[in-house]
């Protein structure tokens, strides 16, 4: 309970962001070419994980190229599970994504872990210093960011080949 005590009030609020933004990619929607919205909440882990690799670790370029392989990892990973539970449909002759709940799961499960991570880290001040937390915390960030890059890539794909400017 003291830790939730004293949670500053932007992780919160950046919470309840996140909250939003993941039930709104949840809902159905129609697949634009507007590529600025979706990469706002992947942006918001990517700046969260590379802040904490480059101002908190001591093991600084493993960190960052654990994260690099594991968001590459990530991306296929979350492609693959949005491929298989994501569906989309022409309505008017816009390209629509069926409601699903992947994205919300995937936005909290991501917020839950880093949280926990950043705890971890208060709580134990020898953990930013030792290779074994860095690599688990950059690559569970890196493959947590690769997840909803996966599903960017998947709606992406699927807008193409409505679009024609992708084949397959």
């Amino acid at each position: 309970m003291e830790v939730l005590k004293h949670t500053p009030l932007y992780v919160w609020v950046m919470l309840a962001f996140l909250i939003q933004r993941g039930y709104s990619m949840s809902q159905e929607k129609e697949v634009s070419s507007n590529l600025l919205k979706p990469l706002l909440v992947p942006g918001i882990f990517i700046t969260w994980g590379l802040y904490t690799i480059f101002t908190a670790f001591s093991f600084i370029n493993d960190a960052f190229i654990v994260y690099l392989i594991c968001a590459v990892a990530g991306t296929f990973l979350g492609y693959q599970l949005y491929r298989r539970n994501h569906r989309f449909f022409v309505r008017n002759g816009a390209l629509i994504r069926e409601k699903n709940y992947l994205p919300l799961i995937i936005v909290l499960i991501n917020f839950v872990i880093k949280y926990a991570l950043n705890i971890y880290m208060h709580v134990d001040a020898d953990a930013a210093d030792t290779l074994s937390f860095n690599v688990l915390y950059t690559a569970i960030s890196g493959i947590s960011v690769g997840l909803l890059f996966g599903g960017i890539w998947n709606a992406r794909q699927a807008w193409g080949k409505r679009t024609g400017r992708v084949r397959g």
